[in-house]
């Protein structure tokens, strides 16, 4: 409710409206009483005329009271859903790598649009109709209890029943709307989840096990919705019998009252008693629908209220600080864990990259590679010890700050919805034609971006769905290079790529490598063996630290992973060299001694 005050001007005139529309409603039936006592009794055709137009002057007014209150009441509801479907999209870009671990995006979508929507209707209908029911309700039960005593407690007889049938049903009602929308939510991350793995169904040819799966989901949802529906079907012809049955009550005792002269009832007081009656019929049987979205919405707000009060793990502290880095990081005795583990992912990890170095990180899958380049932007917190760059701790900087100056390169790297221009740019959407080119030639991605007769205006479609993976990668690069970082980290980017496309993306990382401390999260021989200083890990530890040519001397894990997964690749790629698959420029090759010893090695077995 706190949102709806907010807006106190636009509250405050819609409750005029509702109020004028009640003492207009209320007014009119006891009007009819003098029409019926005076007009027709006396046949007074002067004050029947008079009461007529009396009665058309209250209805244009009330019309205009109407409006008020449910326009405002309308646009109230959609400002509030406005408000939180936006605190929920900034609480999700908020949150830290910890909470998307763990949060389904289904179950995103889900409370964003539909639990939204509930909460929408509730505040168009459910409080401000509600509003005008409790409203009326306390009018018309002041005015008869006032007028009639006694007849007016006859009316209310039906109606007790009703409140106690009105509690039960809101309990039986509001745990099956809950189990309503999570099913909702559990069929939209099947959708999303299927949507997403649509190549991986049809290699495996399980398209009718997916339809099947769904259609038991599906299932699930229609019993569980009819279930919902029959309760509240249920509620309507109950009440609408208590509304007649109240009607009918009115007119027995009332006409027994009028014959025998008690009460002081008249014929024209049981008529505006039945009146009053079929004033609250309607918005007394539409109480079971008021009921069901109060507890629709009070539903849908618990969903809600899990993301928006989800905790914001990290985020700028005090006095963030602003700082141009250089590029010196260091970790010390650095620890962490996921929210949802119980020990540490990695685990005393201590290193020193100075400016312009270049650090690689190999190991087994599992064992912290990512994680330790995820500290760096803070996309994780430490749980122990310190990340630093250029002497300060980066918990102290500014985030959007730290993470303008570190550019990273996934292994998977995503594409938006948009041209490649404007992906390119993403992080400096200010940046020029000229600078998105330069970045573009940089990263070895403008010729085959100028092959596409849109060029640089291609629309890549869904996650870059109309690109290959290698110009997807080169594409990524540039919009690294474009902002510019001091801090590079390259996560596995050229380990989804043939060999003559790794050299194209190699050499367009070593460019932009230049002058900037990297980190690498290798694969692949090549781009290991450039390192300034390699780092070897096993469950979260580093158990080897050092160059290529020192680690291969000391033997352990390295050499195991060299001989397993790299030295074959690195094989492969100087043969290919060697046979030309691979081209490269003249001037290169002689400015790499260790290429020319390679040519000496492997030249005997392309002497023919």
């Amino acid at each position: 409710m706190s949102y709806v005050l907010r807006y106190r001007i636009w509250v405050a005139t819609a409750l005029v409206g509702i109020i004028g529309t009640n003492i207009l409603a209320v007014a009119v039936p006891y009007i009819l009483r003098d029409v019926v006592d005076i007009g027709i009794a006396k046949q007074d055709s002067a004050y029947m005329l008079s009461a007529g137009l009396l009665v058309v002057g209250l209805g244009l007014i009330r019309g205009v009271t109407a409006f008020m209150g449910r326009f405002f009441g309308e646009r109230l509801s959609h400002v509030v859903s406005y408000d939180i479907r936006n605190e929920i999209y900034d609480k999700v870009q908020r949150q830290s790598f910890t909470f998307h671990d763990s949060a389904q995006v289904g179950t995103i979508i889900t409370r964003a649009i539909s639990d939204v929507n509930e909460l929408q209707r509730y505040f168009s209908y459910g409080l401000m109709d509600g509003l005008n029911v409790l409203l009326l309700l306390t009018g018309v039960v002041g005015i008869m209890l006032a007028t009639s005593p006694a007849l007016a407690i006859v009316a209310y007889v039906p109606l007790v029943p009703l409140v106690i049938y009105s509690q039960r049903f809101v309990m039986r009602i509001h745990p099956r709307w809950k189990k309503v929308m999570d099913r909702m939510q559990v069929l939209s991350n099947h959708i999303q989840e299927n949507a997403l793995g649509a190549e991986v169904v049809r290699v495996f040819a399980r398209e009718q096990h997916e339809i099947e799966r769904f259609h038991k989901e599906n299932q699930k949802l229609y019993e569980e919705q009819l279930d919902f529906i029959t309760q509240w079907i249920t509620y309507l012809p109950i009440s609408a019998l208590l509304a007649a049955l109240s009607t009918a009550l009115v007119l027995l005792f009332g006409g027994l009252l009028e014959a025998a002269g008690l009460g002081n009832i008249s014929v024209g007081l049981i008529v505006t008693f039945n009146a009053y009656v079929l004033l609250l019929a309607q918005p007394l049987r539409f109480s079971g629908f008021m009921i069901l979205l109060t507890t629709q919405a009070i539903a849908s707000g618990e969903r809600i209220f899990e993301v928006l009060d989800e905790k914001d793990l990290v985020v700028n502290q005090g006095e963030a600080i602003k700082h141009k880095i250089t590029g010196h990081v260091r970790f010390d005795n650095v620890s962490t864990q996921y929210r949802s583990s119980s020990h540490a992912i990695v685990n005393d990890i201590s290193l020193d990259a100075k400016p312009g170095e270049v650090v690689a990180i190999i190991g087994l899958t599992g064992s912290g590679k990512t994680t330790i380049a995820n500290l760096i932007p803070r996309f994780y917190d430490v749980t122990a010890g310190r990340v630093s760059i250029d002497g300060i701790d980066v918990r102290d900087f500014d985030l959007h700050n730290l993470r303008s100056q570190v550019g990273i390169v996934m292994q998977q790297s995503l594409l938006f919805s948009a041209t490649i221009e404007e992906n390119i740019a993403y992080g400096d959407p200010d940046a020029t034609g000229a600078q998105i080119v330069a970045a573009a030639k940089s990263a070895n991605a403008h010729d085959f971006i100028s092959d596409f007769p849109d060029g640089y205006q291609t629309m890549v479609g869904e996650r870059g769905v109309t690109l290959s993976g290698g110009q997807k990668q080169r594409i990524a690069i540039a919009r690294a290079l474009l902002i510019d970082p001091r801090i590079l980290i390259l996560d596995d980017a050229t380990s989804s790529v043939d060999t003559q496309t790794e050299h194209l993306i190699q050499q367009a990382l070593e460019r932009i490598m230049e002058g900037r401390t990297t980190f690498v999260i290798a694969q692949r021989m090549s781009t290991i063996l450039k390192a300034d200083q390699i780092i070897v890990l096993r469950d979260g530890e580093i158990i080897q630290q050092g160059t290529h040519q020192t680690l291969l001397a000391d033997g352990g894990l390295y050499e195991e992973i060299y001989k397993l997964q790299l030295e074959e690749q690195e094989r492969v790629r100087r043969e290919a060299i060697i046979a030309g698959i691979i081209k490269i420029p003249l001037e290169e090759r002689r400015s790499t001694a260790q290429f020319r010893a390679l040519i000496d090695r492997l030249a005997g077995k392309y002497s023919p």
